[in-house]
């Protein structure tokens, strides 16, 4: 991280999209510490569900194959293979997973080689170059945050702006690799070719998936990306549009990571306060209401036709 960081977190934590996604974030965090059993029993459920979903990002990933919930939902449980599904998805699966409880530790042990653990689970492709660079990245951004935070605690927005800002170095030292790979990309309007997005996405989905992890450490929630959505992101990477300056592409990944970011902490707080009791009873009420409604629109016609008795409903 250069000299300017300090300038570009404040400005990424400035955004409004950013302030709004924190606001969501700070609904969820002030439910801890959690004291009911139903609320830390779906939050257990919500931690698997999660997990899940990474494992199938990740493994549609490394597949290049869309995975059904289930599958993924299914090798999650412990499953070595699934009747009728290819060996190769439950193996990307089974590799997601065992990185995903690799990368965990981090958290505690703030061990870059985690990371670099999870990479080689994952097949990435890393160079040695890369490796450095990545390592290097972290380190910085550890250092930084632990010079920030050693006399004040900063704002959800402020450690969700050093999470963008390190995920888009990361992103920078993938596509320095890819670049010495498959050369530089020409500025373009439109998209970059497959053979381009692929290779980026397999060197950069170690750091999706490790992101949550360094985010932990700053006490922030975790996210998960579609693969949709994940695509996109690299595919922006992957093709530029003749600005390399990182500010601006940090700027920029803060503001799509922002809403995607928001959505799953609302949901996060959903799951936990969900109670079925509440829930059967909303689901009574909008039956009868709809009943109500349908049996009213089927009567509709004999009130407006004034050569009809009335009906009383």
């Amino acid at each position: 991280m250069n000299g300017d960081i300090d300038q570009v977190v404040e400005r990424i934590a400035a955004l409004p999209n950013v302030r709004q996604a924190a606001q969501a974030a700070a609904d969820l965090t002030e439910l801890w510490p959690l004291t009911s059993a139903l609320h830390m029993d779906n939050d257990a459920r919500y931690c698997e569900n999660l997990q899940v979903r990474l494992s199938r990002l990740a493994a549609q990933v490394m597949s290049g194959e869309r995975i059904p919930m289930a599958d993924a939902e299914f090798v999650y449980e412990g499953a070595d293979s699934i009747p009728g599904r290819p060996q190769e998805t439950v193996d990307a699966l089974n590799a997601a997973n065992d990185a995903i409880e690799t990368l965990a530790g981090f958290a505690s042990s703030h061990d870059v080689h985690e990371l670099l653990d999870a990479a080689d689970t994952l097949d990435a492709g890393w160079s040695g170059a890369t490796s450095t660079a990545v390592t290097t990245a972290v380190g910085n951004a550890e250092d930084f945050v632990a010079a920030r935070t050693e006399t004040k605690v900063e704002s959800i927005a402020w450690r969700y702006a050093v999470v963008v800002v390190l995920l888009n170095e990361l992103m920078r030292v993938a596509t320095t690799q890819l670049a010495g790979a498959l050369g530089d990309e020409e500025p373009t309007a439109g998209g970059a070719p497959e053979q381009r997005v692929r290779g980026l996405e397999r060197l950069a989905l170690p750091f999706f998936l490790f992101i949550n992890d360094f985010a932990a450490t700053l006490q922030l929630p975790q996210i998960c990306l579609t693969a949709e959505q994940f695509h996109g992101v690299v595919a922006s990477y992957a093709t530029p549009n003749g600005d390399d300056d990182a500010v601006d592409a940090a700027t920029v990944l803060a503001q799509a990571l922002a809403p995607i970011a928001g959505a799953e902490w609302r949901r996060h707080r959903g799951d936990i306060l969900w109670d079925p009791k509440e829930a059967k009873e909303r689901a009574r009420q909008e039956d009868e209401r709809k009943n109500k409604e349908a049996l009213a629109a089927k009567f509709a016609h004999v009130k407006d036709d004034p050569s009809k008795p009335e009906v009383e409903l």
